[in-house]
C-alpha cells in the first residue's frame, strides 16, 4: 500500500473535494492529510492521518512556517505520492523535492470581486502549474480558461444524501453553499418576488438555506426575512458540515445552485448542483457554462442570476414539479458521486503516476 501526503491550506474536512478523495482512497493508501489548523471542530475519520498547523503570527510568518512545515513532512514521511491543492507558493515544494512524485490538483481559478486581482494571481497559478509534470483540474472549461493542454480531468462531484423518492404536492426549496460572494440576496429577493405573484394556500412553499460566509451575509438575510415577515417561509441554520447534511436533504424535494454568472464562476461546476441531482431533487440552477451541461427540463430548470429571472423560473418550476422523477433525476449524474471519482479515477491515476515516475528514474 503507497503512502500518499495530501496537502490543503483549508482545514481537513472543511475542503470537500480532498476531504472525500481521502476518504474513499483511505482503504488503498496510507493517507496522511496536512492543513492548516484554522479553530474549527476536528473532523476524524478512520484510516486518514491528519496533522495540523498553528496559524499563530504574521501571514508572511505564516506562509514560511506553511512551507517549512510542508517540506519536513515530505523530507520524513517516505511518501510514495504527494497531493498538492494548489496555494500561491506550492512551486517552491517542488523545486526542492524534484525527485518526489508531485501531482497539483486546481480547483478554482482566483474568484474575487477584482478583475485586476483575478488576472495576476491566476497567471501566477499558470506559471507555479508549468513547474509541476502532473496537473489533474475540476473541469474542460476551466483548464481552457487558464490555458492548460495536458492535465489528467478529475471532476466535481456529490454525496448521495437520500435515497427515497420525493413526493411533490409541496415544494421545499434548499440552498446549501458558502454565503460569500454568492449574491444570494437576488434569488432572496426573486424568490420573494415569486411568493408575492403566486396563490400560497394552493401550493406550500419553504426555503431552507444552510451555510455562512466571513462577512455580514447571513445577518443581511435574516434583516431581510423579518422585515418582510418571511419567518415562516425562510429559515436559515449557518453552517452545516458536509457529513450531517442527511436529515436536510431528506425533508427537502428541490435544489437551489444560485451562483453568479462571472467569468470566474461560469467554468466551477457547483457541488451542491451534483448533491441535489444524486438526492433526487430537481434543481433551480444559474445558467452557468458548467451547469448548463447537466441541468435539462428532466432535472430541472436554468435561470439568470437577477431576481426577475429567479421568479419566472420558479413559476416554471412550480408548474413542472409534479412530473420530476427521483429516479430518473439521479441517473443524470450517477457517475459523479465522490465514491466513483475518487476510487475509480482518482485512484488508478494516483497509481500511474507512481509507476511513471518509477520507470522514469530508471531511465536516467
Amino acid at each position: 500500500m503507497k503512502n500518499l501526503l495530501i496537502v490543503t491550506k483549508s482545514q481537513y474536512g472543511y475542503h470537500i473535494d480532498p476531504y472525500k478523495f481521502g476518504y474513499y482512497l483511505k482503504n488503498d493508501f496510507r493517507i496522511t492529510h496536512l492543513s492548516w489548523d484554522f479553530g474549527l471542530p476536528k473532523i476524524t475519520v478512520t484510516g486518514v492521518k491528519t496533522k495540523y498547523l498553528s496559524r499563530e503570527g504574521t501571514k508572511l510568518m505564516r506562509f514560511f512556517r506553511f512551507l517549512k512545515r510542508i517540506q519536513e513532512e515530505i523530507k520524513t514521511g517516505h511518501y510514495d505520492l504527494i497531493f498538492l491543492v494548489y496555494f500561491p507558493g506550492c512551486s517552491f515544494l517542488r523545486w526542492q523535492n524534484p525527485q518526489h512524485t508531485f501531482n497539483l490538483d486546481i480547483r478554482t481559478a482566483t474568484d474575487t470581486d477584482n478583475s485586476l486581482v483575478n488576472s495576476i494571481k491566476d497567471r501566477l497559478l499558470k506559471w507555479e502549474s508549468s513547474k509541476f509534470p502532473h496537473l489533474s483540474i475540476l473541469s474542460h472549461g476551466l483548464a481552457r480558461k487558464l490555458g492548460f493542454k495536458k492535465y489528467h480531468f478529475l471532476p466535481l462531484g456529490g454525496e448521495r444524501f437520500c435515497t427515497r423518492d420525493k413526493s411533490f404536492d409541496k415544494a421545499n426549496l434548499l440552498y446549501v453553499g458558502t454565503l460569500e460572494n454568492r449574491n444570494l440576496m437576488a434569488f432572496i429577493r426573486g424568490f420573494h418576488l415569486f411568493l408575492t405573484s403566486t396563490d400560497d394556500s394552493q401550493f406550500p412553499v419553504s426555503l431552507t438555506i444552510i451555510g455562512d460566509g466571513p462577512g455580514n451575509e447571513r445577518a443581511e438575510i435574516d434583516d431581510y426575512i423579518r422585515a418582510n415577515g418571511l419567518q415562516g417561509i425562510i429559515k436559515t441554520t449557518g453552517y452545516v458540515h458536509n457529513d450531517l447534511l442527511n436529515e436536510f436533504f431528506e425533508n427537502s424535494n428541490v435544489g437551489i445552485s444560485f451562483v453568479p454568472i462571472t467569468p470566474y464562476y461560469t467554468h466551477q461546476p457547483p457541488t451542491k448542483t451534483y448533491e441535489y441531482l444524486l438526492s433526487g431533487l430537481p434543481v433551480l440552477a444559474t445558467a452557468t457554462e458548467e451547469n448548463a451541461k447537466i441541468i435539462s427540463d428532466d432535472c430541472g430548470i436554468l435561470v439568470q442570476d437577477t431576481e426577475e429571472s429567479v421568479a419566472r423560473g420558479l413559476g416554471k418550476l412550480m408548474q413542472q414539479l409534479k412530473y420530476f422523477d427521483s429516479e430518473k433525476i439521479r441517473l443524470v449524474c450517477s457517475e459523479n458521486s465522490w465514491q466513483n471519482i475518487a476510487q475509480n479515477n482518482l485512484g488508478p491515476y494516483l497509481e500511474s503516476l507512481k509507476v511513471t515516475n518509477r520507470n522514469s528514474i530508471q531511465l536516467r
